[in-house]
């Protein structure tokens, strides 16, 4: 496994505490630097403890929370109050919680119907792009790797269909069947940073092939994210040798 740009953590909280710390200095640097904070979140348990932690002294105070956007990786289909959405999630662990203005928040609108999604938050993104760009360039995005190896809603054996920077997709994860909205790498990579944060044995295969000499996007669909990429785990994910 090719441990080139990855850390490892002892355990789920002091990886957690790692990337509270990494997103307070990454805030401030690129406020200092640009004006403001663009940073992508991912959803599922993994990012909570962070979450939480930010919410709490001293990150709630060290991050200028008035000059954060904050947008998603990936969403379901449900209503933004609901428990499975990872905005909500995001919302009852960090955003009730910190000063940061309701229209710095740009959850996937999922009261819309697939299509009409997919281009809402095109445009979204593409009102924070730079004139010289073509893609908004986050400044910051959080991804997770889940159990098959899928990230965001980049699910195995969908490839093909990653050809815009934002797409409706159908998972079936877990016994979890429902209709996603998702960025894909045309998008994430553009980003100044990307961290994996992954945590827990049930991780450890799933990690192995994303870092592993065998190159397959459709299997291991992590593999398309590419760039400033750093991995940050904990050891229960290290595949034992």
């Amino acid at each position: 496994m090719n441990k080139k740009n990855l850390t490892t953590f002892p355990n789920s909280e002091t990886l957690a505490l790692a990337f509270a710390n990494h997103f307070a200095q990454k805030a401030d640097e690129a406020i200092r630097t640009r004006g403001r904070f663009l940073a992508v979140l991912s959803g599922g348990g993994t990012p909570l403890k962070s979450y939480r932690l930010l919410a709490q002294e001293p990150f709630k105070s060290q991050v200028d929370w008035a000059k954060v956007h904050l947008f998603w990786g990936d969403e379901r289909f449900v209503p933004h109050d609901d428990p499975q959405s990872n905005f909500y999630q995001a919302k009852e662990a960090l955003l009730d919680h910190v000063n940061i203005p309701a229209e710095n928040l740009h959850p996937m609108p999922t009261e819309l119907s697939p299509r009409e999604a997919v281009d809402a938050y095109r445009q979204v993104l593409s009102s924070f792009a730079e004139p010289s760009q073509n893609h908004i360039r986050f400044d910051l995005v959080l991804l997770g790797l889940g159990d098959d190896g899928h990230t965001a809603s980049l699910f195995v054996g969908q490839s093909a269909l990653w050809i815009n920077p934002i797409i409706s997709t159908e998972g079936d994860y877990q016994g979890r069947p429902s209709t996603r909205l998702t960025l894909t790498s045309i998008v994430i990579n553009q980003a100044r940073e990307i961290v994996f944060m992954v945590s827990g044995a049930s991780k450890a295969d799933a990690l192995a092939n994303a870092l592993g000499d065998e190159k397959d996007l459709n299997r291991f669909p992590s593999q398309a994210i590419s760039g400033r990429v750093r991995w940050i785990v904990d050891e229960d994910s290290i595949p034992s040798s």
